[in-house]
């Protein structure tokens, strides 16, 4: 197991099935999880690896991923209501990570990605249909955690996914991924998640996290070069020359 501090709070322990932050005091976190999404007090947020086939949703232990996702984080002594993470088929020891500074502002980045099957360019015809929870997947997913040491607002956070979010379509970009559908270049997986984790302790309050902002570019930076890195991993992608 690994086990990194981060400068913005936190430890990081990593094994085979999981990426966990623990925090010392609450964090107010931006998860786009099933579990426990959406705005959530939490006293830790974690990546987990789905090291087995499913079918469907219906297939996992607990019938969904939001039950499944629960289970595990209980596996792992993690509050239920207090934590939240994201499922992905990718490999803990590929995970990207990056941490830029500028003056008093810190953005951490780790995530995990696998593009090989599901690239896919936002607008694509779907790949599948939800029916109460039948549907069928292809591996394959973006997992990103951001941290950043500066008090978030609400609507500050939620800017902040459209702007790691366009970081990471960069990043696929600049690395010349393509959807296999179009052979256009890819937008994402389609399954991709995002956890942001501010620190509401924090004297430091943003309320601009968008692209032209110092914040923004930071964490744009922090994810393009974590997704690159996890990308390169567990793809062997390399830059374009």
């Amino acid at each position: 197991m690994d086990k990194q501090l981060l400068i913005t709070g936190g430890e990081l322990t990593t094994d085979s099935q999981f990426i966990i932050c623990r925090f010392s005091s609450p964090r107010l976190v931006l998860s786009t999880s099933l579990f426990n999404g959406g705005y959530v007090i939490a006293d830790s947020v974690f990546n987990h690896r789905l090291c087995f086939f499913v079918s469907s949703e219906g297939d996992l232990p607990g019938g969904c991923m939001e039950k499944y996702l629960a289970i595990m984080a209980g596996k792992r002594g993690l509050s239920m209501k207090r934590s939240t993470g994201l499922l992905t088929s990718a490999h803990m020891n590929c995970r990207g990570y990056s941490v830029v500074t500028y003056e008093n502002l810190t953005v951490e980045v780790v995530a995990t990605a696998g593009v090989r099957e599901n690239a896919t360019r936002a607008g694509e015809p779907a790949c599948y249909f939800e029916d109460d929870g039948q549907y069928r997947q292809l591996g394959g997913t973006i997992n990103i955690l951001a941290f950043t040491n500066v008090r978030l607002p609400y609507g500050t956070m939620a800017k902040a996914l459209i702007s790691i979010t366009e970081a990471k379509t960069v990043a696929l970009e600049e690395l010349g991924v393509v959807s296999p559908l179009t052979l256009k270049a890819a937008t994402g997986t389609g399954t991709d998640g995002i956890i942001l984790v501010g620190n509401q302790d924090a004297a430091i309050c943003c309320s601009d996290v968008g692209t032209q902002s110092k914040l923004g570019e930071l964490f744009c930076v922090a994810v393009k070069t974590a997704v690159k890195q996890a990308l390169f991993l567990e793809c062997d992608i390399k830059p374009l020359e």
